[in-house]
């Protein structure tokens, strides 16, 4: 693996961690979301930190290039998150359509009074 990918992999892994670090100051992130991204972070550094394990996946796969591997790799979390995301947005649809009718019903039920 080329030294300045290596490079690369951990400075970004690194800033990852600390740009999640400081949405959770700022109480923009829940720690139970950022969960994920720490664990996004850490496998970018892994894999920045150990070329010789991931030139072994890269070839046992069948990937030309380490680089494209970890292309493929960052797609993947990036496909991991859209999921996540997903499944919260559907999450937080169903609660505010309960929340809605629970409203309703507690607006009928004093206009009726």
């Amino acid at each position: 693996m080329n030294k300045n990918l290596m490079i690369t992999l951990i400075v970004f892994g690194t800033l990852l961690i600390l740009v999640t670090l400081f949405w959770i100051y700022k109480k923009k992130m829940p720690i139970k979301y950022s969960l994920f991204w720490f664990f996004a972070a850490i496998v970018i550094i892994l894999v920045g930190t150990a070329p010789s394990f991931v030139s072994i996946f890269t070839k046992s796969i069948g990937f030309e290039t380490t680089s494209n591997f970890i292309i493929g790799i960052i797609m993947a979390v990036l496909l991991l998150i859209t999921m996540l995301l997903t499944i919260i947005i559907a999450e937080l649809k169903r609660r505010i359509t309960i929340l809605m009718q629970e409203v309703s019903i507690l607006k009928s039920q004093h206009n009726s009074k």
